[in-house]
């Protein structure tokens, strides 16, 4: 599905970048402005690769063109980048897609990746320790706060199947990071130990 001349034109994700969020910055530092104005509650955020040329096409094509096949390749490639950003994690999750949703596109791409991602660092998976409860407008165009406004109650944990573990949320792209820190926020009351997040693409 990957040619080996197109990865080599992938832009992974190199250091310097905030320790908290994962913002790409010019210089080495202790965070980010945004990070000590408003710390997160997520224990980390990462991505193998910088959301640039070619990796937006690559995403489209996974999640919107039925190229759920990608998910094989991409998550091999995100874990051929974690041992640079490997945090404590004994439990995997994606970020759930609401029901209706999931029924009109066919997959959870972030289910696919992740699944597979967590057979090659062996860690437990689990689809439905988190789950969307509440439908909600897309993401696209919204500001980071409206992004937080918008998935504001959307997420549920079932049972207690989150309590004392340390939880790696994955995702094929971070934006304002809105997503991970509204289910990190879910997973938390909940019983969670720690919750990081390792996404697919990263936006700078």
């Amino acid at each position: 599905m990957l040619c080996a001349d197109c990865v080599q034109t992938f832009p992974w994700l190199q250091e310097p970048i905030c320790p908290f969020c994962g913002q790409t910055m010019t210089r080495s530092a202790e965070m980010c402005f945004e990070c000590v104005k408003d710390p997160l509650p997520i224990t980390q955020i990462r991505a193998a690769f910088r959301f640039a040329d070619p990796i937006p096409h690559i995403i489209h094509q996974f999640k919107y063109e039925n190229r759920f096949a990608l998910a094989d390749p991409l998550a091999t490639l995100m874990a051929e980048a974690w041992p640079q950003w490997k945090t404590a994690v004994n439990l995997i999750i994606p970020i759930p897609m609401h029901k209706t949703r999931q029924r009109k596109r066919g997959y959870n791409q972030s289910a696919l990746l992740a699944q597979k991602f967590s057979k090659h660092i062996d860690q437990p998976y689990s689809e439905d320790a988190l789950q969307r409860t509440r439908h909600t407008r897309p993401q696209v165009g919204l500001s980071g706060r409206a992004r937080l406004a918008n998935l504001s109650g959307a997420f549920d944990v079932n049972g207690r199947s989150v309590h004392n573990k340390d939880i790696l949320l994955v995702d094929d792209v971070c934006t304002t990071g809105a997503t991970l820190v509204v289910a990190t926020k879910t997973l938390l009351a909940a019983g969670a130990n720690s919750v990081s997040g390792y996404c697919l693409a990263r936006t700078t």
